[in-house]
């Protein structure tokens, strides 16, 4: 009433003019008003922490003398990193590998009845009421009835497997808090994989965290999910990896990360990625202007004065950094490691000269401990040539070596990676212990096990090596040549029994056994250099390798790297 009066009081010239503004800024009011009323999906994230899975291999390391150059094998830490995911409704838990450098997420399922994937978890879509069988690799689904669907072989290192195409939720936090945080992705679920490497890994399946150019498919590429409006989570994965002496453990951030990982003494710089080009070959890659050793630049990316730049992928799932031979034999000539590794205290600092956004420039340095790993035998270097091919260009491949040292955070929204010097702990971890039934519960150390010293000729000679035996890869000198495979399946032909090495295996027959002809001979030749190529066309081809299996790719021709394309 109060209103009305107010109304009818005004001069008749007011009161149009009044009517006018509520005519024009009415809708913009009740926009607004609408506005305050809309809540914005609120983005979630969550860390997962990660376990690790230790193996040795035997890498080249070149050394420089007064002699001169030369090569010898040394051994080297290869670490996988593991954490628990939920599959599908009510959730399936699988041990998985996070990688960067691959590009789909893998998983055994029930239709694969080998011994390999029945001593790990498999995966049964039949259990979950959120998964969606796909016939071909753009996401049609399969009909009811319809037999005829894709599949897909990847190949890599000495193993392989073949993946249906699947759908279904997968999530963080199952297993250990009640917080999760969900995505929706497509898959591939194995139907049939080789029995090595895979029988013998702790964790059931890899989950590819690399760009679309690795993955089956759009769809099956987890980040580009997380860009999509409905994802519970931001496209951002931050990575820290533990410091191989602290008391602490590894870790995995999906949604965001956290700045209490930073050291006090950095802060986070961020390189902006060459999107195009990164989401094209699969790696997340930001540039380089060189690599510098006692200030000296070696100009391993800008030889012609160009200006040019070096790609690098950072790639959590490679144990090793590598470059061409060129570029790690001139790296290698510049550190000057002796062989004993006696001059390990005056051996310098690298500094990788990295583009930053704005214009700046990001020196990602590193000391002789970041790069170089010390045993009784030497010194091993965390650096190996790989011949990419062409299409790769100079691209350099920097792994979990530096990626100890900086915590790492790849960002798909504004499509930078962010580096700064991790903040590891200073407590020191104490050696493992392992609780007995004998002594009460009271913890020892682990009894050593006595080793059998056999060969495994049966699985030598089946798919995909089809070696004729152990014999045969011995006296043809593939113990040095294809060190995984040796120590797996022809311990005894090696001489890698009782804490033999590879390189004993030199002096074995250079000649191969009277009792083998010369087809067997050809045979063992074709089928190891086989091995030697599908390990090869795995590092382009698949995107999806395990650290070891990477690094079994760079020893498959020890000095020279991989031959590929």
């Amino acid at each position: 009433m109060a209103a009305a009066a107010l109304l009818i009081s005004l001069p008749r010239f007011l009161l149009m003019l009044l009517l006018l503004l509520l005519g024009c800024f009415g809708p913009l009011l009740n926009f607004a008003e609408a506005a305050t009323t809309t809540t914005t999906k609120k983005k979630k994230s969550f860390t997962l922490p990660l376990q690790e899975y230790i193996s040795v291999i035997d890498v080249p390391v070149q050394l420089h003398s007064s002699a001169g150059k030369r090569r010898v094998r040394r051994p080297l830490h290869v670490t996988e990193y593991y954490g628990k995911i939920a599959v599908g409704n009510p959730p399936q838990l699988f041990d998985v590998v996070f990688d960067t450098g691959s590009g789909n997420i893998v998983l055994p399922t029930i239709k694969c009845s080998e011994e390999v994937c029945s001593r790990h978890r498999r995966y049964r879509s039949q259990s979950s009421s959120s998964s969606v069988q796909l016939a071909y690799e753009d996401d049609t689904v399969l009909q009811a009835g319809q037999t005829e669907r894709d599949t897909t072989s990847i190949t890599y290192g000495t193993g392989k497997l073949t993946g249906e195409y699947l759908r279904d939720s997968i999530c963080f936090g199952y297993g250990i808090t009640k917080d999760r945080v969900c995505a929706t992705s497509d898959f591939l679920g194995v139907v049939q994989e080789s029995r090595f490497p895979f029988i013998e890994l702790p964790f059931d399946g890899i989950f590819g965290l690399g760009l679309t150019g690795l993955s089956t498919g759009t769809n099956f590429n987890f980040i580009t999910r997380l860009t999509l409006d409905d994802s519970d989570m931001e496209p951002v994965v931050a990575v820290f990896l533990r410091k191989l002496d602290a008391d602490e453990d590894s870790e995995i951030t999906f949604g965001g990360w956290r700045k209490e990982r930073v050291s006090d003494n950095d802060e986070m710089h961020w390189l902006p990625i060459p999107k195009d080009e990164a989401q094209d070959k699969g790696y997340w890659l930001v540039t380089m202007r060189d690599v510098y050793v006692r200030g000296r630049p070696l100009q391993l990316c800008d030889d012609d004065g160009t200006g040019s730049r070096c790609q690098v992928a950072l790639d959590t799932g490679s144990a090793l950094s590598m470059a061409s031979p060129y570029q790690i034999s001139a790296l290698m000539e510049a550190i000057g490691l002796e062989e004993h590794c006696e001059n390990f205290g005056s051996l310098p600092s690298l500094t990788f000269e990295l583009d930053g956004e704005a214009g700046k420039t990001f020196q990602l340095t590193l000391r002789p401990e970041d790069y170089l790993e010390v045993s009784k035998e030497g010194c091993a270097a965390g650096f190996q040539p790989l011949q990419l091919p062409p299409n790769l260009g100079r691209m350099w491949v920097l792994g979990q070596s530096i990626l100890r040292k900086y915590y790492s955070v790849f960002d798909a929204r504004r499509w930078r990676i962010g580096l700064a010097v991790a903040k590891h702990s200073t407590t020191k971890r104490e050696e493992r212990m392992l609780a007995t039934s004998e002594d009460g519960g009271k913890a020892k150390l682990a009894a050593h096990q006595p080793e059998r010293c056999v060969d495994d000729d049966k699985h030598m000679q089946e798919q995909p090596f089809s070696l004729p035996g152990c014999q045969s890869f011995a006296s043809m000198g593939y113990c040095h040549r294809f060190v995984p495979l040796a120590k797996h399946y022809c311990r005894h032909s090696c001489s890698l029994c009782n804490g033999g090495n590879a390189s004993k295996a030199i002096s074995l027959a250079a000649t191969p056994p009277k009792s083998q002809s010369a087809a067997q001979v050809k045979t063992a030749i074709t089928a190891a250099t086989a091995a030697a190529a599908a390990a090869a066309a795995a590092t382009t081809n698949a995107g999806t390798t395990t650290a070891a299996a990477k690094a079994a790719d760079v020893l498959v021709q020890p000095g020279a790297g991989i031959q590929v394309g």
